[in-house]
């Protein structure tokens, strides 16, 4: 058995193990980035990035590099749902100010596999193939770094001064800590996969059914991000294989199908599920869970690179600072939760609330129709979902007026 102590083990190389990894590799400290699988990789997502994240891109050195890598602006959202269709806007509400007026879109495996290149470059060493199987514990009960599959036969300890969960929505690292829960009336299933060949504008749209909806985003190269996101019940029911489930959920569609299947597919039907997860804690003695592993949350909203980076943004400093003074308990990550109950928990709950809504159809026809005819309502809704305006904003009188008004108002 192979083992090496590092400062931080941190399970899982997506955007939120691979940015705290590329900051705590910027402080000097060792830092062990581990993911069962190998880079390039595709993930199932919506390949959506708000506003809000630009600037941490910026921050991790990172942005220059995807826009040469050809990036795409996507300039608010297209909702459709009913027969009737809004548009929203990112615009600035209230005192907050948008960053830009886009976001981006690109495809994953390369998104990912750029951080993962700058986290190397910072010094972070990366441990691909490397498959968390129980974590290490000290005699008090603390965790002091991970067990990991590598191969077929070969075991490794990694061991930490702490260790971190960035391991997705089936965290190995969360379950072993015992406080992962899945949301049961979330339980949905998402197909996703690319189209070549379709005429699409620069916003992204998406497209509500009665048992889910699509969403959609123009990437890098002229293509498109198609994903299906079902109620698991519903696929289960209906018994077809995923493209099969996609061709025909898409022929229900008309007005997206068209468009989609005038195209030509160029990659896999993939499937993904357990879209909705929270965990009862994200800090304990020598450990920590941040991204998908601290909690999840459907993504219509398109937040969840967003929840990756912002979480990793304010859990480095954290660990920076128990490091430096030789902490491992929990209460020494306590400006983590903190940030987390500031930054993270309300967008989250705003997210739980629109798929709460999204449960009732006569609600839908009923707030679509009035966001039909009030399109700066749009533009609010949109902008929260940029990740840039804190809901304390719609305290205010005057992003009500604003947005009760019709654009031509602003004039």
């Amino acid at each position: 058995m192979v083992e090496r102590m590092y400062d931080v083990a941190i399970a899982g190389a997506g955007p939120a193990g691979a940015s705290l990894a590329l900051r705590l590799a910027r402080e000097g400290f060792s830092v062990a980035l581990l993911d069962a699988q190998r880079f390039p990789r595709f993930k199932p997502c919506g390949e959506f990035m708000s506003p809000e994240v630009l600037p941490m891109l910026g921050e991790l050195g990172i942005r220059d590099e995807l826009a040469k890598l050809g990036a795409r602006e996507v300039r608010g959202m297209l909702l459709h749902a009913h027969g009737r269709r809004v548009h929203g806007r990112f615009v600035d509400i209230g005192m907050a100010h948008a960053p830009y007026d886009y976001g981006w879109a690109i495809r994953r495996e390369m998104f990912d596999a750029e951080l993962v290149r700058a986290a190397q470059r910072a010094g972070a060493e990366l441990l691909e193939g490397h498959r968390v199987t129980s974590l290490l514990r000290d005699p008090d009960g603390g965790v002091r770094g991970v067990e990991c599959s590598h191969g077929v036969r070969e075991r490794r300890q990694v061991r930490a001064r702490f260790t971190v969960g960035a391991d997705g929505t089936r965290s190995r690292v969360a379950t072993e800590l015992g406080v992962r829960r899945e949301t049961a009336w979330l339980r949905k299933v998402a197909l996703v996969t690319r189209y070549r060949g379709v005429t699409w504008s620069d916003r992204a749209e998406v497209h509500l059914l009665e048992n889910g909806f699509f969403a959609v985003a123009p990437v890098e190269g002229g293509d498109v991000s198609l994903n299906l996101v079902l109620n698991a019940d519903e696929f289960e029911r209906s018994g077809m294989p995923r493209d099969e489930a996609l061709e025909y959920w898409l022929s229900r569609t008309p007005l997206l199908g068209e468009r989609i299947l005038a195209g030509t597919r160029i990659d896999p039907v993939r499937g993904t599920g357990a879209m909705a997860m929270r965990t009862t804690r994200q800090a304990f003695d020598g450990a920590a869970l941040v991204g998908d592993a601290s909690g999840y949350v459907d993504p219509i909203t398109g937040e969840g690179i967003f929840f990756a980076l912002k979480g990793a943004q304010m859990l480095a400093p954290a660990l920076t600072t128990a490091l430096h003074s030789g902490r491992r308990d929990a209460a020494a990550l306590r400006s983590y939760i903190a940030g987390r109950r500031r930054e993270i928990v309300p967008r989250a709950a705003f997210s739980l609330l629109i798929q709460r809504g999204l449960r009732h159809p006569t609600l839908v026809r009923t707030a679509f129709g009035f966001l039909a005819q009030r399109p700066r309502m749009v533009d609010t809704l949109v902008s929260l979902t940029g990740d840039y305006v804190p809901l304390r904003e719609l305290a205010r009188p005057s992003v009500w007026w604003r947005a009760l008004g019709t654009r031509e108002d602003a004039a």
